[in-house]
């Protein structure tokens, strides 16, 4: 799991991720992904047989995979022209996959265009998820889903020992990259701007996670495992977008 530091540079998410993306499935292996978020998220998306599904802040092409392996057709996105290439090299021609960042219009697709999007820990990069989330509103058909993980605003609000609790304020977590410290910039808020953002661009709040770790987790982590059967560490959303 990440480690928590204050350094006095001032990272971008861009610069951050340019020197994970070769070592970035080391996180994914990591149980706070592979026993805790990932298996969370997976069990909140329904069947994706036959469905066109956006895969939003792709990453590597974990959840791209996923999808593609139940059937779902999937354009997988991300900003990070690195992170991309490791997701082509994972999923190659199965999927459409582009460069582009979820705050912004997504030009290349269509009103109502999508049966469903999924949005795995690329949210906190956002400091306002009005942006993200009309958008998807914007591609999703009526009735559409939203499935999306996030860091839980308990956690990073005792983590960081934050004088606000309501503020939305931008934090750094270090991560390990081939041995190096890497400064990853993100923003932390309180549930009120989880929730409500969700609800202000036309979605409906349809389950609400907060997972424990799986036995697994256990094996690889034993002192994390019993801190986090006690102390949340991610949400995990299902929405859907509301049929006017």
């Amino acid at each position: 799991m990440t480690a928590f530091m204050a350094p006095d540079e001032n990272p971008t998410v861009e610069d951050a991720y340019d020197k994970l993306a070769q070592t970035y499935k080391t996180q994914e292996e990591d149980p706070y992904c592979a026993d805790l978020e990932f298996p969370a998220m997976t069990e909140l998306i329904p069947n994706v047989e036959g469905k066109r599904v956006l895969d939003a802040g792709c990453g590597h092409g974990r959840y791209a995979a996923w999808l593609i392996e139940r059937g779902a057709e999937v354009l997988a996105v991300d900003e990070n022209s690195n992170m991309l290439e490791q997701a082509r090299e994972r999923i190659g021609d199965r999927a459409e996959i582009r460069q582009a960042d979820i705050t912004d219009p997504l030009e290349f697709a269509d009103d109502g265009a999508f049966d469903g999007v999924i949005c795995g820990l690329s949210l906190h990069y956002v400091e306002d998820w009005r942006e993200a989330f009309t958008e998807f509103a914007r591609i999703l058909r009526p009735g559409g889903f939203l499935v999306f993980s996030a860091q839980h605003p308990v956690d990073e609000y005792i983590a960081f020992e934050a004088e606000n609790y309501f503020e939305i304020e931008q934090e750094r977590m270090t991560w390990s990259a081939s041995g190096a410290d890497v400064d990853v910039p993100f923003y932390r808020r309180p549930f009120a701007e989880v929730i409500n953002p969700l609800i202000e661009t036309g979605f409906q709040l349809d389950e609400l996670v907060e997972p424990k770790p799986r036995a697994t987790f256990k094996e690889k982590n034993p002192e994390s495992y019993e801190k986090r059967l006690t102390y949340p560490t991610f949400l995990c959303i299902r929405a859907s977008k509301l049929e006017k």
